[in-house]
């Protein structure tokens, strides 16, 4: 028998006051005077045995009552060598506050039910062994083996938080806090409502290298309804535009939604209202229709009502509005006039300059630059223009009517597009428009195949390529590309087989000029992300180059971050590690920058079903490294502690007490009638 609070045998020092109690509970004898004493005497010699024998009854009785709630208080225990763990081991601990983890069930929220089970096992393991603690928060107080206060204090500040580690990561942690520890005895507590979008069940297949404890905790059957996802039809925001605002709600319940109001709202203005109606598990997406009013950086967001579970009513996003769309005309001999003419419209920034005085900083902040006929474009020239496009610039190329074949080759292998291969001189037109490439999206009303196509006098043959970002925009009737375009990292890269001359092509006077010119300057590939998903962005990529350090990250006064900046092709890439934990508009500035970008939650913790006990319990049956846990409370961590250190004597002891007390009172009823009797003292002279 082992003791887990052996300090209790200190009282055994108590022993002492039965037997003082005992030793001076010696009255003096009554004298009382009777005619006739005989039969007394006799009496007396036969009592005062038994009366010395009910005096050590009661004093052993009361021994035993003493020593029984002393060793009870010791919590002793039976040692059993198959359960009982004699060395120190390493107890993980793993509390799921997430969203979820909010709701309540007929006891109370879930997360203060979690905390008491951590609790109880950590009392139960307090004694032999240390503790890993683990949140979806990444402080780096839990980063760390810590003792049974340091653990106690953990659970009690832990909070509801955005949710950070994914399941996965919550075994890579387990293993990497614990990995440095010489003994490997070690067992991981995960207390969770075990939402299946978070715990996949691949998860339970993970690392059967240590014991898995499942501790299910279940709320009452729970609906939610949330704004999942939103998007832009176009990428690109002017002044005046008409914009459509798509948007996405799921319904997480068994019930249909009928008119369910959602409201946009744009610098804290309503901007707009619609109603949807959703089925039961099901999602829906529908749209805002607005018009752009301000120029500069818009604030908005999609709002509404779900009290259930109220972290996803609402979606953030942000996105800019320009007056106009910056075009730059690069050209060797003359400017374009047909290019000067078109972008003359009040949505544009029409610039042009030589190709010999381009600089980096002139070119980075350009919607569309167009090589207008180079002839020669250098080996200089073109690194100026690569990074430009592979940081998500658009770039058009017009050939001349003679170019040098060798600084083509060039241009075409470092851009990774078509090589010009031959010249041709012959009458042919257009026979063929790709509708599906975004540069026709909402150009057509009517089908295609009645529209009198351009005519070419003057073209060249572009070698076709094997490669997967190449989509031709337009035919030729001798199945040759008359304008294709090309992917390149971030931008996009279009070409056009023939110059902009009235003697090469009658495409500067046909109706298409216009909307496919413009839709090159305004619609891009690649466009900037108008919201971030916490957790999952690690990185803010910013298309401009600064030299200025001192970079920021602000909420509102809120919160201050100060994160890592990276320069990479001139561009700065700003490192968040997971510093962002909250929703909601942030501001990026420096000496002489300002951006705002938006964080929303993970909609993962908005799929609210969870794995029910019978589907864990089948999947700890199939692996011999999970056991589910379904006790609660006292009844728990009496199984803990039998299982960490033998069969608990606490209770059989305290029965023996209850058990000695009773007959401690049996035994004080009999001793009282016998002094009543050897109270008498007879005077026999």
């Amino acid at each position: 028998m082992r003791l887990l609070e052996p300090y209790f045998l200190y009282a055994f020092l108590a022993l002492a006051i039965p037997i003082i109690i005992h030793l001076f509970s010696l009255q003096r004898h009554k004298t009382v005077y009777f005619s006739n004493v005989a039969f007394l005497k006799q009496l007396r010699q036969k009592k005062g045995a038994i009366s010395k024998l009910q005096k050590l009854l009661l004093l052993f009785t009361r021994l035993l009552l003493l020593s029984s709630i002393i060793l009870a208080f010791g919590e002793p225990y039976l040692s059993k060598e198959n359960k009982a763990i004699k060395s120190k081991k390493i107890i993980g601990i793993y509390i799921d506050n997430s969203f979820s983890m909010s709701a309540n069930n007929e006891i109370g929220p879930l997360i203060e039910q979690a905390k008491n089970k951590a609790r109880t096992i950590v009392n139960a393991h307090k004694d032999k062994d240390s503790f890993i603690f683990i949140s979806n928060e990444l402080q780096g107080k839990h980063q760390r083996i810590i003792n049974y206060q340091e653990c106690i204090n953990a659970i009690d500040q832990i909070s509801i938080k955005a949710p950070v580690l994914t399941s996965d990561l919550i075994i890579q942690r387990w293993n990497l806090l614990k990995q440095n520890e010489i003994n490997n005895d070690a067992e991981l507590f995960i207390i969770s409502d075990f939402q299946k979008a978070s715990f996949s069940e691949n998860f339970f297949m993970q690392d059967t290298s240590f014991k898995h404890h499942l501790l299910p905790i279940n709320s009452y059957p729970r609906a939610n309804i949330y704004i999942d996802s939103c998007y832009f039809k176009s990428p690109n925001h002017n002044l005046k535009q008409q914009e459509w605002l798509y948007f996405e709600v799921a319904n997480e319940s068994n019930e249909d939604i009928i008119n369910l109001p959602v409201k946009l709202f744009i610098n804290d203005k309503q901007k707009a209202l619609s109603t949807i109606s959703i089925k039961a598990n099901s999602k829906t997406t529908s749209k805002f229709s607005f018009n752009n009013h301000n120029v500069g950086e818009q604030k908005a967001y999609i709002e509404l009502n779900d009290p259930v579970i109220t972290f996803d009513n609402r979606i953030y996003f942000n996105y800019t509005v320009v007056a106009s769309n910056k075009v730059l005309s690069i050209y060797e001999n003359n400017p374009s006039n047909e290019l000067n003419i078109l972008f003359q419209d009040e949505g544009f920034e029409y610039n042009e300059m030589h190709f010999k005085n381009l600089n980096f900083s002139s070119i980075i902040n350009q919607n569309l630059i167009i090589l207008d006929r180079i002839s020669s474009p250098t080996t200089g020239f073109i690194n100026k223009i690569k990074p430009y496009v592979e940081n998500g610039g658009n770039l058009l190329i017009i050939p001349p009517n003679n170019i040098d074949q060798e600084s083509y080759r060039k241009l075409s292998e470092n851009l990774k597009i078509t090589e010009f291969i031959k010249k041709n001189e012959n009458n042919v037109r257009v026979s063929e428009i790709n509708n599906n490439h975004h540069i026709f999206k909402n150009v057509f009303e009517a089908e295609t195949n009645k529209i009198d196509l351009p005519k070419v006098n003057l073209y060249y043959s572009l070698k076709k390529n094997s490669l997967d970002s190449e989509e031709t925009i337009m035919s030729l009737n001798t199945k040759e590309p008359f304008i294709c375009s090309y992917s390149h990292k971030l931008g996009s890269i279009y070409v056009m087989a023939s110059p902009l001359d009235k003697n090469a092509t009658n495409l500067v006077n046909h109706a298409l000029f216009v909307p496919v010119m413009f839709n090159m300057a305004t619609k891009t590939s690649s466009s900037e992300n108008i919201y971030f998903t916490i957790g999952k962005q690690k990185t803010i990529h910013l298309k401009d180059n600064f030299n200025h350090h001192n970079w920021r990250i602000q909420k509102e006064n809120e919160i201050d971050i100060l994160p890592e900046a990276r320069v990479i092709n001139q561009q700065i890439y700003l490192k968040l590690q997971d510093q962002i934990q909250s929703e909601g508009f942030y501001n990026i500035t420096n000496q002489d920058f300002e951006k705002t970008i938006s964080f929303n939650f993970n909609r993962k913790e908005s799929e609210i079903t969870s794995w029910d006990m019978e589907d864990l319990d089948k999947i700890c049956q199939q692996n011999s490294h999970l056991k589910l846990w379904q006790k609660s409370g006292d009844q728990l961590e009496k199984i803990l502690r039998e299982r960490r250190s033998g069969t608990s004597l606490w209770h059989t002891l305290m029965i023996i007490a209850m058990f000695l007390i009773i007959l401690e009172s049996i035994l004080m009823k009999q001793n009282k009638r016998g002094i009543r009797l050897r109270d008498i003292k007879t005077n026999l002279s």
